[in-house]
C-alpha cells in the first residue's frame, strides 16, 4: 500500500540558546495534515550537551531556563547520543521523502526553530548549489509560522491538553499539530466563504434589477407628464 506523503512538516528543538548559532540538543519533526489533524511520519533525535556544544555557542539565560525545568525534561534533552552529523542527514532525508521533495516547516514562531537549524544546517552538515548558496531542506517561501496562525484564528491554546513532557521535541511537536489544526479550524472556510460570495452577489443582481426597473418606471413617467399635443401644435398645417 502507498504511504500517502504529508508537504506540512511540524518542528520542534531543544537548545542552548535563543538565536541562530546557539547549540541544539535534540530535534523532532512530525509530518501532519492541517485540515484533518491527522500525523502521519515522525522524526526525533537527541545529541546531548557536550555534542551540542560542538556546533555552537550556549546562552547563560537558557542554561539557566533549564536549570527550572522538571528533571524529566533535563534528562531527556541533555543526555542523548546521537551524532549531529548523522542527525542533520537523517533529517535531510526524513523531509525530503515525508512531502516527496517538498516540504512546508512549520515552527512555533518566526525566527526560532527554523531559523536556528538553517544556522545548524550550515555548521553541521552544510551544502551549497552551483552558484554558492545554501541548500537547506526546504525553500524560503514555505517557511510557516505558527504564532500567526494562531494570532489569526483567535483560539486559546491553553485550552488544549497537553500529553507528555514539555519541553521535549517530540511532545512539543505533536502538541503543537494539535494547536495548528484547531486554529486552522477556526478560520472561516474556504466553502463558507465561497457560500457568502454568492449570497453577496445575489444581493448585487438583485438591487441591480431593482435599479433598472426603477430607471425604467422613471422614463415612462417622464413620457406620461409630457404635454399630449406639444408635438401635434408644433407640427400643425393651417388649412
Amino acid at each position: 500500500m502507498e504511504i500517502s506523503q504529508m508537504t506540512n512538516i511540524m518542528i520542534d528543538i531543544e537548545t542552548l540558546g535563543k538565536k541562530r548559532g546557539c547549540p541544539v540538543l535534540s530535534i523532532a519533526a512530525v509530518a501532519f495534515d492541517l485540515q484533518t489533524g491527522n500525523v502521519g511520519e515522525t522524526f526525533y533525535e537527541r545529541m546531548g550537551y557536550d555534542a551540542a556544544l560542538a556546533y555552537g555557542l550556549p546562552e547563560i539565560s537558557t542554561l539557566e531556563w533549564w536549570g527550572k525545568q522538571s528533571a524529566e525534561a533535563r534528562d531527556e534533552a541533555f543526555n542523548g547520543k546521537r551524532s549531529p552529523v548523522s542527525v542533520a542527514s537523517e533529517l535531510r532525508a526524513f523531509l525530503h521523502n515525508s512531502g516527496g521533495g517538498r516540504c512546508i516547516p512549520w515552527g512555533n514562531g518566526s525566527v526560532f526553530d527554523i531559523s536556528i537549524l538553517e544556522g545548524w544546517f550550515d555548521r553541521v552538515d552544510p551544502m551549497v548549489d552551483a552558484k554558492g548558496d545554501d541548500i537547506y531542506p526546504w525553500k524560503f517561501w514555505d517557511v510557516a509560522d505558527l504564532r500567526t496562525l494562531v494570532r489569526l484564528s483567535g483560539i486559546d491554546v491553553k485550552a488544549i491538553p497537553f500529553a507528555g513532557e514539555k519541553h521535549n521535541a517530540l511532545a512539543d511537536a505533536l502538541h503543537q499539530v494539535k494547536v495548528a489544526h484547531a486554529a486552522y479550524s477556526a478560520l472561516p472556510s474556504s466553502s463558507r466563504a465561497a457560500r457568502r460570495i454568492k449570497e453577496l452577489e445575489a444581493i448585487a443582481t438583485d438591487y441591480a434589477l431593482r435599479f433598472q426597473k426603477a430607471q425604467d418606471a422613471l422614463k415612462h413617467m417622464a413620457l406620461m407628464n409630457r404635454p399630449e399635443h406639444q408635438g401635434g401644435e408644433d407640427g400643425q398645417v393651417s388649412n
